[in-house]
C-alpha cells in the first residue's frame, strides 16, 4: 500500500497557522452537518456497484484573516464516510471513519458569500468491517483530498452555511476484478455544513489611523 506524505502536510498546516503580524483578526467556531459519500473505482468491477452513503461530520475551525477579502481556515473534523456496496445478491454498508484536517483558503465578499479551496489530510480511525469480517488491513490509515466549496457567513452574524466537495487524491484501497487487474478505490464526499462562530469574527480592519495635521496658528 502507498504511504501518505503526512509530515509535509502537517508542515504546511503549521506554516499557515503560525501567529504572524498580518493575522490581525482571528475567529474560532464549531461546525457540523451532513455527509454524502461514495468510493470511486468500485463500479469498474463487474457485478459490484457502489452507491452513496449518508453520514455526518462534526468539529471546529480557526479562521485567520489575511486581509479584507482573504482568510486561511484550518479545521479538525470527525467524519463518517464510506459507501453502500451492492452485488451478487447482497447489499451492505462499508463505513470509514476519519479525523480530517482541511486547510482552506477563502475568498470573502462584502456581502458574506465566500469561495474556498484547499488540501485535506484524513486519518482513519476504528475498524473497517464488511460481511462480518475485519478488513482494516485492506485500507490505508490515511488519505489526502482536494476540497472545493462555497457558502454564506455574514460578518455581523455568528452563524453561517457552507457546501463542500472533497475529491480523494490518494488510493484508500486496491481491489482486483475478475481479470486480476487492480482497481484503485478513492474517497469522494459532499458536505453540507452549519457554522457557529463563538469567538472573534469580521474581516481584517485597517491597523493604522489617519494622522491629522496640526493646525498652524498665525
Amino acid at each position: 500500500m502507498k504511504k501518505t506524505p503526512i509530515i509535509p502536510f502537517l508542515a504546511l498546516v503549521m506554516f499557515f497557522t503560525l501567529g504572524q503580524q498580518s493575522f490581525a483578526q482571528i475567529s474560532v467556531g464549531a461546525k457540523g452537518g451532513l455527509n454524502v459519500s461514495n468510493l470511486s473505482g468500485v463500479n469498474d468491477i463487474e457485478g459490484l456497484e457502489s452507491n452513496a452513503l449518508v453520514g455526518f461530520h462534526l468539529g471546529g475551525f480557526v479562521t485567520f484573516n489575511l486581509g479584507r477579502n482573504f482568510a486561511i481556515q484550518p479545521e479538525l473534523l470527525f467524519s463518517t464516510q464510506g459507501a453502500k456496496w451492492e452485488g451478487f445478491g447482497e447489499s451492505e454498508n462499508l463505513k470509514l471513519n476519519y479525523f480530517n484536517i482541511p486547510v482552506m483558503v477563502k475568498f470573502l465578499t462584502n456581502s458574506g458569500f465566500y469561495l474556498e479551496a484547499g488540501p485535506q489530510l484524513g486519518l482513519r480511525t476504528g475498524d473497517v468491517t464488511f460481511d462480518d469480517e475485519d478488513i482494516s488491513d485492506e485500507f490505508e490509515s490515511s488519505d489526502v483530498s482536494a476540497c472545493f466549496g462555497l457558502g454564506f457567513q455574514p460578518t455581523k452574524s455568528p452563524f453561517g452555511i457552507g457546501a463542500r466537495y472533497n475529491i480523494g487524491l490518494g488510493t484508500v484501497s486496491e481491489l482486483e476484478d475478475f481479470d486480476e487487474e487492480t482497481v484503485d478505490v478513492k474517497n469522494g464526499v459532499f458536505q453540507l455544513s452549519l457554522y457557529w462562530r463563538f469567538l472573534g469574527g469580521g474581516k481584517l480592519k485597517a491597523s493604522h489611523k489617519a494622522t491629522k495635521m496640526p493646525k498652524t496658528v498665525l
